[in-house]
């Protein structure tokens, strides 16, 4: 899967890729600041720094209004940027708007080093996304277990759009994310979500789903984790979304929110992007 380990950590490439570009912003307003003579290297750090707030509020805000019918039933929703969901080219407007806002209260000196870490952020943002494409990954034909052990689960061959979600009751996010999942699932006919857990016991999933007043539609084990290795899972929770077909068309390492799973699984039903 598109996704990163560093030592315990693990990033979906998306994300990875955002860090990378932060990153790289403020290494070479640094760099650019410290080789040019003019204002001290403190203002061009308080401009870097108003930009990439600029542009973080202005690409969330882009985001929410962009799907504000998942936003507008749970507002504080807006505030979960953990989870993702931004709008770059709302943050690009706002991080352009700094930059001119600099010019005209003739702080001159600081927008080449904007312009230097602008550039660099956008060509080590395009960078990684070149370097960690969607896999070409196909639904595996694994059999799973009902929580119940009543019977065999066959993973493939649904004929439907899926929502695989690898998950276990030690995760927080795991155990954050779930409800939605659950609810989404109830909400969306014509698309099977399966809740994959990974090597918990059936008593470990019962415990959680009564304490949290989950439904068992979709629960299913995978007492080997085998899934992970299939799929090239780095971490909890991973959730990928796969067309009729098998095909996978989106994933996402870590905690997804409603609307971006909503919009992943546009991706897999053809609808829009």
């Amino acid at each position: 899967m598109n996704a990163i380990s560093i030592g315990p950590l693990v990033f979906d490439g998306a994300r990875f890729a955002a860090v990378l570009g932060l990153l790289s912003f403020f290494v070479a307003c640094g760099i650019t600041a410290r080789m040019q003579r003019g204002r001290p290297a403190g203002d061009v750090a308080r401009w870097a720094g108003a930009a990439v707030i600029a542009w973080i509020v202005a690409a969330r805000i882009g985001f929410v209004v962009v799907n504000w019918s998942e936003f507008a039933p749970r507002p504080l929703d807006t505030f979960k940027l953990w989870q993702g969901g931004f709008h770059p080219g709302a943050g690009w407007v706002a991080g352009i708007a700094v930059f001119l806002l600099a010019l005209l209260r003739e702080a001159k000196a600081v927008l080449k080093p904007l312009a230097v870490g602008g550039v660099a952020a956008l060509i080590a943002h395009r960078a990684v996304t070149a370097m960690l494409p969607l896999p070409d990954v196909m639904l595996p034909q694994e059999q799973l277990v009902a929580v119940d052990n009543s019977e065999g689960v066959q993973l493939a061959g649904r004929d439907r759009p899926v929502v695989l979600n690898l998950w276990a009751t030690w995760c927080p996010p795991c155990r954050r994310e779930m409800p939605m999942m659950t609810e989404l699932a109830a909400n969306t006919p014509g698309v099977d979500f399966v809740f994959a857990n990974q090597g918990d016991s059936n008593g470990q999933i019962l415990g959680f789903r009564t304490r949290e007043g989950l439904p068992l539609d979709g629960m299913v084990r995978d007492p080997q984790s085998r899934l992970m290795s299939a799929l090239g899972a780095f971490g909890l929770p991973t959730t990928m979304v796969f067309d009729a077909e098998g095909r996978l068309v989106a994933a996402q390492a870590g905690e997804v929110s409603r609307a971006a799973l909503t919009g992943m699984i546009e991706k897999a039903v053809g609808g829009p992007e």
